[in-house]
């Protein structure tokens, strides 16, 4: 079984999850975006075709806390199959609870990190594996097709949140590092021996980002990048 070409051009992305179900033949298919700040909390972002008494259930118990496949997404760079993760503690009975609202219990999943560390977890879920108990032996097959679908899911999820001409504000990789170690409450003297760079050039790149977010003063520059999700 190899991995599928979809077009998904002009789709949303809840539409694009249920035209990559029917092609690949499994029950569901769920896009998990990471955000930050407030964000992370009070809009989370998730496309499935789940059944949304599950969804339910999954939101108000805070599931995403103790998820299983999205743990082990951190810790896996590639595809991996489900069958590869042992739940321990709570994880166990919210699997028991997954099945009890007719999810499957085989499925793989495939992460995403993009240039400035935003994450998200393309995830399929069938009753039965293609060809047996798990689907591993198919992932080497579909490992580079995933891996572009993920891609493309996680862009187009972003190109979603930022709809209202909200784009994202081109801040270089430098100019990110140096807001990121602000927010931790690093000064410009200690980025600077963090970064081996002189003060002053730190000062360039945290006065050249705080402008491209069109803020007034730093501390606000540093909160709407972490909003953004540019920081985490």
């Amino acid at each position: 079984m190899r991995a599928a070409n979809i077009d998904l051009t002009s789709c949303t992305v809840q539409a694009a999850i249920q035209r990559i179900a029917d092609v690949y033949r499994v029950d569901y298919v769920t896009l998990h975006l990471f955000r930050s700040g407030e964000d992370a909390q009070n809009k989370p972002y998730v496309r499935t075709n789940y059944p949304d008494s599950w969804v339910t259930r999954y939101l108000l118990n805070d599931y995403v806390r103790i998820d299983p496949v999205l743990h082990m997404a951190e810790q896996v760079a590639g595809p991996f199959c489900w069958s590869t993760i042992t739940p321990e503690g709570d994880q166990i009975e919210m699997m028991e609870q997954a099945a009890k609202y007719g999810l499957g219990q085989t499925g793989f999943s495939v992460r995403h990190v993009d240039a400035i560390g935003r994450r998200s977890v393309l995830s399929f879920n069938a009753r039965d594996a293609r060809g047996g108990k798990t689907w591993e032996p198919h992932l080497a097959e579909m490992r580079e097709g995933l891996i572009q679908l993920a891609h493309q899911l996680h862009h187009m999820a972003l190109d979603e949140i930022y709809v209202d001409g909200n784009t994202l504000p081109q801040l270089t990789p430098r100019e990110i590092e140096c807001l990121m170690w602000t927010a931790k409450g690093k000064a410009h003297t200690d980025i600077a021996v963090i970064l081996g760079l002189s003060e002053h050039t730190i000062r360039g790149y945290l006065k050249d980002a705080r402008m491209k977010l069109d803020c007034v003063t730093l501390a606000q520059a540093v909160s709407k990048a972490s909003a953004l999700g540019l920081i985490h």
